[in-house]
């Protein structure tokens, strides 16, 4: 949950440090557990929100997403940071997402194409977060604000954001790539050229 902002997790886990430990040591529970804890209860809460109940849906969703910053902590707390483990939660909050916008559209809070264009702008800033290191995090919890602001609003914001992150991360993607090449002297052909003739005997 907090790869992009590394100080700012290291600061939270120390101040849930006990939470930590009770989960995993006490209740014995590994970060990939806690995951998938947090991915089931995120698809009750989706399960609700198709019935059109916001407010018990968003409790749900809300302890859902609790026990999601918890799993990286301990990872981070027990020294079981792992690839697959980030690929792991990284793809049960996808889908955590995209259950819980079909179901608000199931629910008739929103228009299924609302529902389908927020879930396309998560998933291509998705593919580009991990290089372009810039994540709004403006997906489920501006669901929140559904207790107030009329809900194809805050979709039609979720998927303003998320796309015009994915652009701007495209763009810091290209950005790093050509001082990359500006660093190695030459443009992509001298640069393809060089490594061309370092490989030859």
């Amino acid at each position: 949950m907090y790869e992009f902002a590394p100080v700012l997790g290291s600061t939270v886990d120390r101040g849930i440090r006990p939470v930590l430990r009770f989960v995993h040591v006490t209740l014995g529970l590994s970060p990939d557990q806690v995951t998938w804890a947090a991915f089931w209860l995120s698809a009750a809460a989706a399960a609700v929100f198709a019935t059109g109940r916001v407010i018990p849906a968003l409790v749900l969703m809300g302890v859902g997403q609790v026990l999601d910053a918890l799993d990286g902590g301990i990872a981070r707390e027990f020294d079981l940071v792992s690839a697959a483990g980030h690929r792991l939660d990284t793809g049960l909050d996808r889908a955590s997402e995209i259950a819980i916008f079909l179901g608000c559209a199931i629910g008739g809070l929103v228009s299924f194409r609302l529902a389908a264009l927020a879930s396309v702008a998560v998933l291509l800033l998705t593919t580009i977060v991990d290089r372009s290191k810039l994540d709004p995090g403006m997906k489920r919890f501006a669901l929140y604000f559904g207790i107030r602001l009329p809900y194809p609003l805050i979709f039609t914001i979720i998927f303003v954001v998320n796309l015009a992150a994915y652009v701007v991360g495209l763009l810091i993607i290209d950005c790093r790539f050509q001082r990359d090449m500006d660093a190695l002297g030459g443009d992509l052909n001298t640069v393809a050229s060089r490594a061309a003739r370092l490989g030859t005997p």
